[in-house]
């Protein structure tokens, strides 16, 4: 199946959930760069275990601060900080409670088979509240560090790989996340070059329908 290219209305109202300070960037640019003035972002935990030099309540106040020069980067239409505990997301349902999903068109979530218990425990819990919800959004879950097996849209990055690689510069201790980023964004980029010869650089989005993956659960 060949992968369908996201676009973006002028009436879209988007929300990127962000288990960590970065995921936004790693995941979701397109969005950021292509639709900054309808997006929401939301960052869930602290990322307070993301150093192994810094205590915990250092490593959440640098991880604040980095977030906010990508934020003063990107400028997106709001963005929030709930700062529940790195790695403890599953222990806070509350934080998806917290958002109204019902006003957005699109929403773009973790994956829910990821390795980082956060990023499992914000898709469970964010599908949920969109169901219970009764939210009506597209939903998209972004890879990172683990490719889809068979994703269902990309966003082309092409033009803009340097303006996604300079927000994720401001993550700059999370180590390696730069070279990880930009091989997967280029191995997308090869994959959809077959389809489209401009393309080198791109995300890839799998389409996510929360009712049929509650079923599954």
């Amino acid at each position: 199946m060949v992968p369908e290219e996201i676009k973006f209305r002028e009436d879209d109202r988007i929300a990127v959930i962000a288990p960590h300070p970065d995921d936004e960037c790693l995941g979701a640019s397109s969005v950021l760069l292509l639709a900054p003035d309808r997006t929401d972002i939301f960052v869930l935990t602290d990322g307070s275990h993301g150093s192994r030099t810094r205590s915990i309540p250092e490593e959440a106040q640098v991880r604040k601060r980095q977030l906010e020069a990508e934020m003063d980067l990107v400028r997106p239409r709001a963005w929030y900080w709930f700062g529940y505990e790195d790695t403890r997301l599953a222990d806070y349902p509350e934080a998806a409670q917290r958002i109204d999903f019902r006003p957005y068109t699109k929403i773009f979530l973790p994956q829910a088979d990821s390795l980082h218990p956060d990023h499992r425990a914000a898709a469970a819990m964010c599908q949920a509240e969109i169901l219970a919800q009764k939210a009506a959004a597209e939903c998209f879950a972004y890879e990172i560090f683990a490719p889809f097996h068979s994703p269902s849209h990309y966003a082309d990055l092409t033009a803009l790989i340097d303006r996604k690689l300079a927000l994720v510069r401001c993550h700059a201790d999370q180590i390696r996340h730069e070279e990880m980023i930009t091989a997967l964004n280029r191995f997308r980029g090869a994959q959809l070059a077959r389809y489209d010869s401009a393309c080198r650089y791109a995300e890839a989005f799998l389409a996510v329908r929360p009712a049929e993956d509650a079923q599954h659960a």
